[in-house]
């Protein structure tokens, strides 16, 4: 029977008259308080515990952990600020605890802007974060949506080993592939013959989803997606993509986004972006059958992948994990089973007891490849087909459309 490990704050409603103004003016409050050593206390026998690392992805996200979330304005960005990272959920196999879930209260667009809002997070977060997992007693820190680049992908040195981090990108590339892959299978698109369209292709993310998509089992084009002003690296990727490709199987081609440049032909995408502000339009959206958004916290609005709900396929990049998992924490996913890719690489490198960094900086096709492996082996897959707004998804939709359009 699983021990309860967490003292629950009282909320406001329950409180007297005036509760609400006491809100505005009260600090911040957990719904959940987890101390450290309740974690390590019960924590498998000389194994250590997994962690995993994120930050608010928006606004809305505060409302899982705080009861008393507060209307933005300066003041409140400062008390985000000031507020410490926390124990937001332990994590359990079955019956037994292996980790726990560390969340960092600033939300992403406070600080992925700028190297200063990066390094007040370094230092104010992600650094203090790290520590509150060692006390814990968890050895391996997956890096969760934008953390890594608090680090710089693990290159910058710190204080705090163990625990050992790995920032998800092998994982993160194995398990897009394993998507786009199923979605042509459930589309009944053949990956070889598949102009698949990868956004964010510059990026440290991007550059590894590339590699591995030409690696073994490739589509027939790639196209690469960035802004403008990284013509030139995409360029500079697309020889070097092509010189890998020993067989010529696949064609590279490049293309650079903005609002007033029309947007190429092809059947799916891959979203490796990384931007706190949505840019896809519904009209974008409609133009490929699916799209599998790893982007945080997301490409398109929820409007615009509502809107296109009837004419494309746009779901959240995720992994089903082993049967038991349960990370106990509300991540939008289908259930608290599925897990982030990231979260995968973290769980299978612990298993594996793997006594250093993961993978950090940008992984090689053969680490993807070996990372790739250690996920089927520990039991991570491609899940159901769930919208990135948390809902489900049936291709029931996407078939009849499809079989009228062809019948037209």
């Amino acid at each position: 029977m699983r021990a309860s490990l967490h003292t629950e704050i009282l909320t406001y409603s329950d409180c007297h008259a005036g509760a609400s103004l006491h809100q505005n003016s009260a600090p911040l409050a957990l719904k959940h308080i987890i101390s450290p050593e309740e974690i390590r206390d019960n924590l498998p026998a000389n194994q250590g515990g997994i962690g995993f690392l994120f930050h608010a992805t928006d606004w809305d996200t505060l409302s899982f952990s705080f009861h008393n979330v507060k209307r933005r304005d300066a003041s409140f960005e400062e008390e985000l600020w000031n507020t410490k990272p926390f124990i937001a959920s332990p994590i359990y196999s079955g019956s037994q605890i292996i980790g726990a879930n560390i969340a960092c209260p600033v939300p992403l667009e406070m600080w992925l802007g700028s190297p200063r809002g990066i390094k007040r997070f370094r230092e104010t977060q992600f650094f203090p974060a790290l520590e509150l997992a060692r006390q814990a007693g968890l050895n391996m820190v997956a890096m969760g949506a934008s953390t890594p680049y608090a680090c710089n992908y693990g290159a910058l040195p710190r204080d705090t080993k163990p625990p050992h981090i790995t920032t998800g990108h092998a994982a993160t590339a194995a398990m897009l592939k394993d998507w786009a892959m199923h979605c042509c299978n459930e589309l009944d698109l053949e990956f070889g013959r598949t102009k698949l369209a990868l956004f964010g292709a510059a990026g440290r993310l991007g550059t590894t989803v590339a590699k591995y998509a030409l690696y073994k089992d490739a589509p027939k084009e790639l196209v690469l997606i960035d802004l403008p002003d990284k013509l030139n690296l995409l360029n500079d990727q697309a020889k070097e993509l092509m010189a890998s490709d020993l067989l010529g199987k696949t064609r590279v081609s490049v293309h650079t986004f903005s609002p007033d440049t029309p947007l190429p032909q092809f059947d799916g995408a891959i979203l490796a972006s990384s931007t706190s502000v949505p840019y896809l339009t519904v009209d974008d959206l409609k133009r490929a059958q699916f799209w599998i958004d790893d982007s945080h916290p997301r490409a398109a609005s929820v409007e615009a992948e509502l809107a296109s709900r009837e004419h494309t396929l746009y779901i959240e990049c995720f992994a089903r994990g082993p049967a038991g998992l349960n990370t106990t924490f509300p991540f939008r996913l289908p259930t608290t089973r599925d897990c982030y890719t990231c979260f995968a690489e973290g769980y299978s490198a612990w298993q594996e007891g793997i006594a250093s960094d993961f993978i950090i900086g940008s992984p090689p096709v053969w680490s993807v490849s070996y990372t790739h492996g250690l996920l089927k082996k520990y039991g991570f897959t491609v899940g159901p087909f769930h919208g990135k707004n948390g809902s489900p998804i049936s291709l029931e939709t996407q078939h009849r459309n499809k079989h009228e359009l062809m019948g037209s």
